[in-house]
């Protein structure tokens, strides 16, 4: 159960209900994970800027997204994130045995070449915090500068979101059972 209450429109100042119904326009909804961080507006809204261009805006290519979000999510064990990006996983190509190698630690090990390359520079980020010349270059040839910030982008927002939501114990989705083991 939620550390913090869920909040609700009508709990919020004109301020915040506005941040509120952009969440809800923008994304069909005010889903749990934005109902409990939004006891904060403000600082919702600066999330949620950064997760917009994350999520919808990125021109990065979606398996390389998927690969970052997932390997963030896990790094976190985040298992909101985890669980809700499932999907996007699964329609951006990603196999049952990629999903299952980052999510029980494998990953790189075992995984194509570029993936391998997007894994272990996340790996090296979020545990080590420092990529190695050799993986960051490995990364740029496939991504260029542009596509390795987005992708630092992409990994700071939801390894912070997975943290987030991890700290507030924020609930899945009704009806959602977590795909995330430890």
């Amino acid at each position: 159960m939620t550390r913090v209450p869920y909040a609700t429109r009508e709990t919020m100042d004109a301020a915040g209900q506005a941040i509120w119904d952009d969440i809800e326009t923008s994304r069909g909804g005010v889903a749990r994970n934005y109902a409990a961080l939004l006891n904060n507006p403000q600082a919702s809204a600066a999330m949620i800027g950064l997760g917009t261009y994350a999520r919808y805006n990125t021109p990065m290519d979606p398996r390389i997204k998927a690969l970052a979000v997932l390997t963030a999510a896990r790094e976190a064990c985040g298992h909101y994130v985890w669980t809700v990006n499932q999907p996007a996983a699964k329609d951006a190509g990603l196999s049952d045995d990629v999903v299952a190698a980052i999510r029980e630690y494998r990953a790189p090990t075992g995984l194509e070449p570029n993936d391998a390359a997007i894994v272990q520079f996340m790996i090296e980020l979020l545990r080590q915090h420092r990529i190695s010349d050799a993986t960051f270059e490995a990364v740029r040839a496939m991504v260029g500068d542009a596509g390795v910030v987005d992708i630092l982008a992409v990994t700071g927002y939801y390894h912070t979101l997975a943290h987030a939501l991890n700290a507030l114990d924020v609930d899945l989705p009704e009806g959602t059972k977590s795909a995330l083991t430890y």
